[in-house]
């Protein structure tokens, strides 16, 4: 056993820094659609040495970030975060269980998520209560989801996704469950060929009248970190965004054409400026001028729901959660991550993404960054 949590996280080191290289070319990119010199800039020395106790941190993200947020010393650099600070905060032999979003379900409280109308598990299907059923063909599968009375649902894979990637809507029609955009019928074969063994079907759910506000056609999510404190062990929120998505869009996440705001996680309200996936930034989205005050309602709501989600997961520190409001205003997981933090969509926006607990995490992951023998060898 202890083998194979090596094993683990040797090849979590090699896809970490593997994506380091990848957003090393992104924000090399960002920067130059957005006319940011990769060169020396103030601030940029006093920076580096701090974060020197965990790693080498490359300049090129402060240079990028503090050009949005300022010159903030609590900017994370990217190549850090995911080879240091992400193995610290979630060690790798804890991870593969609460990556799984079939096991939500197991995790937390009933109405925490949307409810489950059909899941698959390395191969067989199982109900909301993990009981099995009987999918052999599209009728089954027909029966299945009629018993259901739902009106729509979410399909989306339950390992090794993200973004937004595999994420489609069926709604029930006179001939069958069709797809919401392309009219297609869901057959047993197609989310064989689509999603493979692992899968989740939940019932679409119909977001707040205020959420709504920013793009009807899309679930307009938060994406908030979560972190527990290492010297008080108890949960926080350091940062939060919204999502939002592009006119006539079914999501909302960036890659596929949608925009990001920064929210003040104190009190909820809106930053001015919106942002798309390149960092490029204007004031109005959607016909909405961001440069009025918008607030999130039942902020403190939303906050108390996201430390309940942290209190059902013990073995982690650092979680990305995205909490949708549902239509009576109650919020409800979307999903969250335990790796592939992304903590880029917080420092385009608001600030350094762990705010008041950059120095603690800094101490905590020093003697690991630079005792870890393959980063020393790749950085």
């Amino acid at each position: 056993m202890k083998l194979k949590t090596i094993v683990n996280s040797i090849i979590r080191d090699l896809a970490a820094w593997k994506m380091t290289r990848y957003y090393s070319r992104f924000y090399g990119k960002v920067m130059s659609i957005n006319g940011i010199p990769d060169s020396w800039t103030e601030g940029e020395d006093e920076w580096v040495q701090r974060w020197s106790v965990v790693g080498k941190a490359d300049p090129l993200y402060f240079r990028c970030f503090s050009r949005y947020v300022g010159k903030d010393m609590n900017i994370v650099p990217e190549n850090l975060c995911r080879n240091v600070i992400e193995k610290c905060l979630n060690p790798s032999r804890y991870l593969p269980y609460y990556t799984d979003k079939n096991v939500f379900d197991r995790l937390f409280p009933a109405g925490t998520c949307a409810v489950t109308v059909l899941r698959k598990m390395n191969g067989f299907f199982y109900d909301v209560l993990y009981n099995p059923v009987r999918i052999e063909c599209d009728n089954d599968l027909q029966n299945h989801l009629d018993s259901s009375r739902v009106k729509s649902v979410c399909i989306k894979p339950s390992v090794g996704s993200g973004s937004g990637v595999g994420v489609r809507f069926y709604c029930r029609k006179e001939d069958g469950w069709r797809s919401c955009d392309k009219d297609t019928l869901l057959t047993v074969a197609e989310l064989d060929r689509m999603y493979g063994k692992d899968f989740i079907l939940q019932e679409s759910l119909t977001q707040s009248q205020g959420m709504s506000y920013f793009n009807p056609t899309s679930v307009n999510t938060l994406r908030l970190t979560l972190y527990r404190s290492v010297t008080t062990d108890q949960w926080t929120v350091p940062s939060a965004i919204i999502r939002i998505g592009g006119k006539g869009s079914l999501v909302d996440n960036a890659h596929a054409g949608g925009a990001y705001v920064g929210i003040n996680e104190n009190d909820g309200s809106l930053c001015k400026t919106v942002l798309d996936q390149y960092g490029r930034s204007c004031e109005q989205f959607n016909d909405i001028d961001f440069t009025k005050d918008h607030t999130i309602p039942h902020w403190n709501e939303i906050l108390e729901f996201a430390l309940k989600i942290g209190n059902s997961i013990p073995h982690l520190r650092l979680l990305a959660l995205d909490i949708m409001i549902d239509a009576s205003g109650k919020p409800r997981l979307i999903e969250f991550n335990s790796s592939d933090y992304s903590m880029w969509l917080f420092q385009f926006t608001t600030h350094g993404a762990f705010g008041d607990y950059t120095e603690e995490i800094i101490r905590y992951c020093s003697d690991a960054g630079n005792n870890n023998p393959l980063y020393v060898e790749l950085k």
